[in-house]
């Protein structure tokens, strides 16, 4: 599809674009003046109506396009600075909000100068490492008792079992049937919580592997448990989190931005409090 634009024009255009964006980057949009009504359209307005219009659509508008584009941001500009002459702002907490967010993002793009190195994803791992962890795996199967169970009977049929090697299926013809898993294989604590309650996993893990253990108690009653093995919890290698780090320290650069953004712009203002405010801050 060829463009409508001539060549001179589509140098202008292009050299709006340029203007624009450096301009827009260096000083963010500019907020017009309550007491100018003047209205002026220059290149790097064309330029960003472009730009916003390019990124929708792919592709450059035509020149009909082009002129309602710019009849709409004229429409735009005549009703905001009208809104700001009257003082609509003032009072509206959704125009205050809108502002206040453009103001963030102004303030957070001071955060994404800095690049982000691979010695300071190392070293925020090696400082908080234990927040990279692994859950402890287990896999084990359980023979079930109810929850009138003597705990000494079961200690003794635990014993037992182990002398004489009684197999899984030997076992469970001593226990009482139940809906739960007889076997979790490979499961995290969380899992085998949401099966049998509260803190059962934990008491799996105290347990020896390979041989009959308990009587371990659960939500529904008791169990003799066979554990198969058990994987403890280990800090996640750095290849596994380097990602969820990067994120992390770009979300920690924002809001450092922002807080020093913040503080270098409140030093600009006199503020002065009275009433409640005054005894709030004082306190």
């Amino acid at each position: 599809m060829k463009s409508s634009f001539g060549k001179p024009w589509l140098q202008i255009v292009l050299l709006g674009v340029l203007i624009g964006i450096s301009l827009l980057l260096v000083y963010g949009p500019a907020a017009p003046s309550e007491s100018d009504r003047k209205i002026v359209i220059d290149d790097s307005d064309v330029a960003q109506l472009i730009a916003s219009w390019q990124s929708t659509w792919n592709r450059l508008p035509t020149r009909e396009e082009l002129k309602g584009i710019l009849q709409n941001h004229i429409r735009e500009e005549v009703l905001y600075q009208e809104a700001l002459e009257q003082g609509l702002d003032q009072s509206n907490a959704a125009v205050k909000r809108a502002l206040i967010t453009q103001m963030d993002v102004l303030a957070e793009g001071q955060g994404e100068q800095s690049e982000i190195t691979e010695e300071d994803i190392l070293a925020y791992y090696n400082l908080r490492k234990d927040q990279f962890i692994s859950p402890s795996r287990i896999r084990f199967k359980q023979v079930y008792f109810g929850q009138d169970a003597r705990e000494d009977a079961l200690e003794q049929l635990r014993e037992r079992w182990n002398q004489t090697g009684t197999s899984f299926e030997q076992a469970m013809l001593e226990g009482v049937a139940t809906m739960l898993p007889l076997a979790m294989e490979d499961r995290t604590s969380d899992q085998i919580d949401r099966e049998f309650g509260d803190g059962f996993a934990q008491q799996l893990e105290t347990l020896e592997t390979g041989r009959w253990e308990g009587p371990v108690s659960s939500s529904f009653g008791w169990h003799l448990i066979y554990m198969d093995s058990l994987q403890p919890s280990s800090p996640l290698p750095l290849s596994a989190v380097r990602g969820a780090i990067y994120e992390q320290l770009q979300y920690e650069d924002k809001n450092a931005a922002k807080e020093q953004f913040y503080t270098e712009l409140i030093q600009q203002y006199d503020i002065t409090y009275k009433g409640l405010a005054k005894q709030i801050i004082d306190e």
